[in-house]
């Protein structure tokens, strides 16, 4: 070990020998008494790319004790070039001079590398102090580099005092507006950016400028953005919105509008006549959830059986409805029915569209009605009918002709044309003359005379038909069969 603590201490000797001789420039040993000291030197000692001592005034900008080749590099080169990536990819005993990149500059940084070290000198013959110098320079470059920054911005930028003045501005500002414009404007309530309309000189519409303050206790730092096509925009979509509310005041469907953020973005007056929610809460944006819990305390929907379902069904609700398609009809008291709509629309919005069906929701019951009505008056005749439509189609039929022929066309899948009626009367009651018959006149689309005839189709068997026309092309088919008996009893009707 002993040998490694000689090495080190050597080492040490001959950065010191090269510091002192660095110190003593070739003109003072060569200059006689009383002659002018050379330039002063800011010189730098590398171990590797390790700074190991300097006799700098200034120093890079955050450059601790283990100050790095790298760090210094980065502060010398916006004035110098071809500064090396790292001092060990210089040619060992030899020396660089560099020259500034201003040909008026009269700086240089020498490196001179050696068996013991790197040698890092920065000089400047027409100023004393060539680090402070340097900083100086670099500073002013940077400064230019700013204020070249801020000029060439397309944003209008300028600079005022505590009192309100102009201290600088750049060409875009110079061409927009003059900020004293600015001061006369009414300043937005609650602080923030100031929007500001500017008319240009010729121009028939003005200009939107938002213009945002950085203050500080020297001034202020003002920065204004074109935002014109933001305004107008922002204006068309408002129109829009007044267009689509007044179409949609004369509607008497509901109708409810939800944005991306699911809040209640559009409405119309049918909707508050509809769900009797006030047209202050709807005005407020309610959200999506908070506007089915405000129907559901209004009985405007149907009574859920827990709370937890009736979450889980206005969640299946929104996904259906932001999935495609959403429809439901719900049944309320005091016979109100309303058909709920809801559609997917751009941008993750969704509508709901509230329709009052109960008029037609009670005619379809009382069509309904009817229907059975007049099916229950055919069912208790003893005769068999059947209706044929104007597609020549068994539409329907009665009790009797069901247990007559076998057949009942509501719970066929398959319809049942003349032919097949014609040969279900066949096989129920033999009379090959009396179908063929029955079966042209059925066809026939006018009649002069309605087909009216009694056969006896087997001794004391004996059957009576009659086609008629209905509206709309309709034929209307009638059998009696029955069997004479010398009994009193009645007449015992296949039919009925």
């Amino acid at each position: 070990m002993l040998w490694v603590q000689l090495c080190a201490v050597a080492g040490a000797i001959s950065l010191a020998l090269l510091w002192i001789i660095g110190r003593i420039s070739p003109t003072q040993r060569s200059s006689p008494a009383g002659a002018a000291p050379g330039p002063r030197e800011a010189v730098f000692l590398f171990d590797g790319d390790i700074l190991t001592d300097h006799d700098a005034g200034a120093m890079p900008p955050g450059a601790g004790a283990q100050m790095s080749w790298a760090q210094l590099r980065d502060w010398l080169a916006p004035r110098f070039g071809d500064l090396p990536d790292s001092l060990m990819d210089l040619p060992e005993r030899g020396k660089t001079d560099l020259r500034p990149k201003q040909r008026d500059d009269g700086g240089r940084v020498t490196l001179l590398r050696t068996a013991y070290g790197t040698r890092v000198s920065l000089s400047d013959p027409d100023h004393g102090h060539p680090a402070e110098r340097h900083e100086m320079l670099i500073a002013t470059v940077r400064m230019n580099e700013v204020t070249r920054a801020f000029d060439d911005a397309p944003q209008p930028i300028w600079k005022t005092d505590a009192a309100g003045n102009v201290l600088w501005r750049n060409s875009a500002s110079l061409a927009a507006f003059d900020p004293a414009l600015c001061d006369a404007a009414e300043p937005p309530k609650g602080g923030g950016a100031l929007r500001l309309p500017i008319t240009p000189e010729g121009a028939l519409r003005p200009r939107w400028y938002e213009v945002t303050s950085a203050h500080h206790s020297w001034g202020a730092l003002h920065h204004a953005t074109d935002i014109t096509k933001i305004v107008t925009a922002e204006r068309m979509q408002r129109d829009f919105v007044q267009t689509l509310t007044k179409t949609f005041a004369y509607l008497t469907i509901g109708l409810a509008v939800f944005d991306k953020n699911r809040k209640l973005a559009l409405f119309n007056p049918a909707l508050v006549d509809l769900t009797s929610l006030g047209a202050e809460f709807l005005s407020a944006q309610p959200q999506l959830m908070a506007f089915f819990d405000k129907l559901r305390d209004r009985r405007v929907m149907p009574e859920p059986r827990s709370y937890a379902s009736w979450r889980t069904q206005i969640d299946e609700v929104i996904g259906a409805a932001e999935g495609g398609l959403y429809q439901e009809t719900w049944s309320l008291p005091n016979d109100v029915t309303y058909r709920v709509t809801g559609r997917p629309h751009p941008d993750g919005a969704v509508a709901f569209l509230f329709e009052d069906i109960s008029a037609e929701v009670m005619l379809a019951r009382r069509f309904r009605s009817q229907l059975d009505l007049r099916q229950a008056a055919l069912d208790s005749l003893p005769e068999a009918v059947m209706v044929v439509g104007p597609n020549n189609v068994l539409s329907f039929c009665n009790n009797a002709a069901i247990d007559l022929l076998g057949v009942d066309p509501d719970t066929s899948f398959a319809d049942m044309s003349i032919g097949d009626l014609m040969r279900a009367c066949s096989q129920a009651l033999h009379a090959p003359d009396v179908w063929a018959e029955v079966e042209k006149q059925i066809k026939l689309r006018q009649q002069e005379v309605p087909l009216r005839k009694s056969a006896e189709i087997a001794p004391g068997h004996s059957l009576s038909y009659r086609v008629e026309l209905l509206p709309g092309g309709a034929r209307m088919l009638i059998l009696r069969s029955f069997a004479e008996q010398t009994s009193k009893a009645p007449a015992r009707l296949a039919a009925g």
